[in-house]
């Protein structure tokens, strides 16, 4: 059987791996393709500037296709001009009516510093979402998302904390959210969520320090009800801190988390914790220390904890792990004294 002489459902789905251009441009190989390339539900495009030039308007361009539904949308423009950015906000309108499942949008340059993409928050069928872009993307005050699993978000200006958790919290069948964030050349935070049946992680890391959350609970269920606001009462919580500047964001770090149960704190060996503004650690049941022998933080942050059951001791220098039972303050006795294998001390 010849292509010419596939079923149209056939060549649709070929078509659909091709930019809307290629699929428009089948049309004159075949009388009977003449119009096919409107019956697919892609529709994937390189620069938007020839088809909004051709067209009276992108409705009337949409109007063409037999399909109402675009099941895949995908706009990559990587031209050193700013055509796009003056079309992109109706595309996201249009696309997001037409009960979008899969969206990949990717801009170099833009003509404005702010994006309006509320639709594709508020879009119920929304399954995948990639957003790479010049400009700041503003989130609605409420994101409804049922159906997101997966969240690529790259963006190079101002992007509140804030948004995160409104993202998270209005997306129950999440499972990998990633976002990066140039703040400047010499600046970029990324944060990382993955959610599974098992449990929920957030990632957060900058050039000051990394931010691990771990949950073991239903983290999505309590999240819908809170307003994504996250519980650290109910986390493992990981830091690491990279540089010996700005102890004050450090200690603003620590201050935020101090409800947790379970902390590990690794810092660089030109960092002197000492300088940290530590809270009371009211909750805090068991703690890692990965230090430097001889560190007087061993005794400093322990006498901050007052519950704390269980403490363990990573000693850079020489390999060891040290790990106690406390009872009252006291350390009651050794529970191991082993080296720090290759694999795990490398890792850490």
């Amino acid at each position: 059987m010849t292509i010419e002489a596939l079923p149209d459902d056939h060549l649709c789905l070929i078509l659909s791996f091709l930019s809307t251009k290629e699929a428009i441009a089948t049309s004159l190989l075949y009388k009977r393709w003449r119009f096919l390339w409107t019956m697919g539900a892609s529709l994937h495009i390189g620069c938007a500037k020839p088809i909004m030039e051709h067209y009276k308007s992108l409705k009337v361009f949409l109007a063409l296709r037999r399909m109402h539904n675009i099941t895949s949308f995908r706009l990559n423009c990587d031209s050193d001009h700013d055509c796009c950015s003056h079309y992109v906000e109706q595309w996201i309108l249009e696309v997001a009516i037409r009960k979008v499942e899969r969206v990949n949008i990717s801009l170099c340059r833009s003509h404005i510093s702010e994006i309006n993409v509320d639709a594709f928050f508020t879009c119920t069928t929304i399954v995948n979402m990639k957003i790479k872009s010049p400009y700041e993307i503003t989130i609605p005050s409420s994101v409804y998302l049922p159906n997101l699993k997966i969240l690529l978000l790259k963006v190079h200006e101002r992007f509140p904390k804030s948004n995160a958790s409104k993202i998270i919290s209005g997306s129950p069948s999440i499972e990998l959210i990633y976002m990066e964030i140039n703040w400047t050349t010499d600046y970029v935070e990324q944060l990382t969520v993955v959610h599974n049946y098992r449990y929920f992680r957030l990632d957060q890391q900058t050039w000051l320090y990394d931010f691990v959350m771990h949950y073991d609970y239903d983290f999505m269920s309590d999240s819908m009800q809170n307003c994504g606001l996250l519980k650290p009462d109910k986390t493992k919580v990981y830091v690491t801190v990279h540089k010996d500047m700005m102890q004050q964001a450090v200690s603003n770090l620590l201050k935020g988390i101090y409800p947790v149960k379970f902390l590990s704190l690794k810092y660089s060996r030109d960092v002197n914790p000492s300088n940290f503004d530590l809270p009371l650690f009211n909750n805090l049941v068991e703690l890692q220390l990965f230090v430097k022998k001889d560190d007087p933080f061993i005794m400093e942050f322990p006498a901050k904890c007052p519950k704390l059951q269980v403490l363990e001791i990573n000693i850079l220098d020489d390999g060891q792990r040290c790990r106690y039972n406390i009872t009252e303050g006291v350390r009651v006795h050794d529970l191991s004294i082993v080296p720090i294998s290759p694999v795990i001390y490398m890792a850490k």
